[in-house]
């Protein structure tokens, strides 16, 4: 099997169940149209780094770029060794939260469904603007009690205030943030500007940073040199 098609043609699959462009998609992946085009075509492989942000992107385990049986020829722990610190991490986390929601099946099977399954999130605080400095001390984050499913991975969780991001994220909403200190273009991000804290999608050029609310209603948010810019992290959920 030519596996570098078979990731391209998974690829296309999911930025179509998406109804993603192919200039969308690079702009989530930092890269050309040109190039999200050869990963799906199959003359360009997609390396490690692509396929996980890939994974955040369609919310996907990272199995899912690859066949079955090209998966059992490997040993797990071989593969995990091979990892650096960071991915280690999140292979591990995620391979807890499969085993816990696994267990939850198991024993609740006749008593409680997924949907109903809560899992504690410790949260670090609330994102829109005017809301302050975030403080990100481990310390300080409060556990509260979430249902639902849970991203693959992530680094931190905050509550949403407002409706500047309707229809994706409402009013009291928990999203989850993979810690990142550079701006992706066209990526939601949570961002700190000065002392005010913002879930928005974001623009960078030379000149300055854009933040776009999804509810129309609200105008863009420039910052640029004048302005203390502090880049917090992905939203991955």
């Amino acid at each position: 099997m030519d596996l570098s098609k078979y990731v391209g043609n998974k690829i296309k699959e999911l930025r179509e169940r998406n109804n993603y462009t192919q200039d969308y998609l690079a702009e989530l992946l930092n890269t050309t149209r040109q190039s999200v085009s050869r990963y799906e075509n199959g003359d360009r492989k997609a390396n490690q780094d692509v396929l996980f942000d890939l994974a955040e992107i369609f919310n996907v385990s990272i199995n899912t770029f690859f066949p079955d049986s090209k998966i059992n020829k490997k040993n797990i722990t071989t593969i995990y060794n091979s990892l650096d610190t960071d991915r280690q991490t999140k292979v591990y986390n995620y391979a807890e939260y499969q085993l816990d929601e696994q267990n939850a099946s198991t024993v609740n099977e006749n008593v409680v469904s997924l949907d109903d399954y809560r899992n504690n999130v410790r949260m670090q605080s609330k994102v829109s603007a005017g809301t302050g400095i975030l403080d990100l001390d481990p310390e300080n984050a409060e556990t509260i009690s979430y249902t639902g499913k849970l991203p693959n991975y992530y680094d931190m969780a905050f509550q949403v205030s407002g409706n500047s991001m309707e229809p994706t994220f409402f009013d009291g909403d928990i999203i989850f943030v993979e810690k990142m200190n550079e701006v992706i273009n066209g990526a939601l991000m949570v961002v700190q500007i000065d002392d005010e804290a913002f879930i928005k999608k974001v623009y960078k050029n030379d000149q300055h940073l854009r933040l776009v609310s999804l509810n129309k209603e609200y105008k863009d948010i420039i910052a640029d040199g004048n302005n203390d810019i502090r880049i917090v992290g992905k939203v991955v959920f």
